[in-house]
């Protein structure tokens, strides 16, 4: 397990709160950012050392060459994450691994640990992330977890917002697993599936189940008998997360649509949305008005 408990991980995050004078976050006072007070740079490496089983070296280069980049750099960050700490979706695996960088992988797996994730909800998170990683990014993946190990039943579980649970049952279709040939009437099942939970079908669906409806079934197979133990609440946003990080604009409309069909809040939604822009950047937050503006405009909580 890891040196430091959870809780005070916890703590030391939830005194960030700007809009009531409270400014420190992971070791540093981002009131002001042109200045770094003696502790201010330790604190954050033992941060990320506490949390994630190391210091990251990138960002600590900035302590040393301007502290103010990387403090404005972390204002922003922060200000993407939940005050109350939850579990909602995470693409930055899938996307670390697909770069082969088996640090970042390392960072992400030390962090899932951290907060609880146990050994089922963990092979389940990999097996979201294997989808767009493939073969390559499981290599970085093998490689980053080779001394990593999660506990059956943490002692601290891992927490997910109010209303999260398991449900293998909303995924499914009721098409035949059996047999890799799609018939009339599990195409009809599929486009049902889509209409009665997001409202439309993808261009994807109707385009492979008109050309490729094999790889369609195999597709829906997979994703339909993947998440047993998470909360089904974790595949719309984990994909979210991936697609903006991405800047994958094709993913994004039918993340949304599933994450206001399946209970996600707006604000969770958008606090996935802001995480993912730490990479995604506002290229991405054009794409996102784009693909689902329309939903964003007339969602109320």
């Amino acid at each position: 397990m890891m040196a430091e408990p959870i809780e005070q991980l916890r703590a030391i995050n939830h005194g960030f709160d700007p809009d009531n004078g409270s400014w420190v976050h992971r070791g540093l006072d981002l009131s002001k950012p042109t200045e770094l007070a003696p502790g201010e740079a330790d604190a954050f490496r033992q941060h990320y050392a506490t949390q994630f089983g190391h210091s990251l070296d990138g960002l600590d280069w900035w302590l040393d060459q301007n502290p103010e980049v990387l403090k404005r750099y972390r204002l922003y960050c922060s200000l993407t994450l939940r005050v109350k700490p939850a579990i909602t979706g995470n693409g930055t695996l899938a996307f670390y691994a697909l770069q082969g960088y088996v640090t970042g992988v390392r960072y992400v797996l030390h962090s899932w640990r951290a907060r609880g994730v146990g050994k089922a909800e963990a092979l389940e998170m990999l097996a979201m992330s294997f989808i767009h990683a493939g073969p390559r990014g499981m290599q970085a993946i093998a490689e980053a977890a080779k001394d990593i190990e999660f506990e059956d039943k943490p002692a601290n579980p891992a927490n997910y917002p109010e209303g999260w649970a398991a449900d293998i049952d909303a995924f499914r279709s009721g098409i035949d697993y059996s047999t890799v040939n799609l018939t009339a009437d599990e195409k009809a099942k599929i486009y049902d599936w889509y209409l009665r939970t997001i409202g439309e079908i993808p261009p994807y669906v109707r385009f492979m189940a008109e050309h490729r409806p094999r790889l369609l079934k195999s597709h829906r197979a997979r994703i339909e008998n993947m998440l047993y133990v998470l909360p089904k609440q974790m595949w719309p946003t984990h994909m979210l997360y991936y697609h903006v990080m991405s800047r994958l604009a094709e993913g994004i409309r039918e993340s949304v649509l599933l994450c206001k069909a399946w209970g996600v809040t707006k604000s969770d939604t958008l606090d996935v949305i802001g995480n993912a822009l730490v990479y995604g950047q506002m290229e991405a937050a054009t794409m996102i008005q784009n693909e689902a503006g329309d939903v964003f405009d007339g969602w109320q909580e």
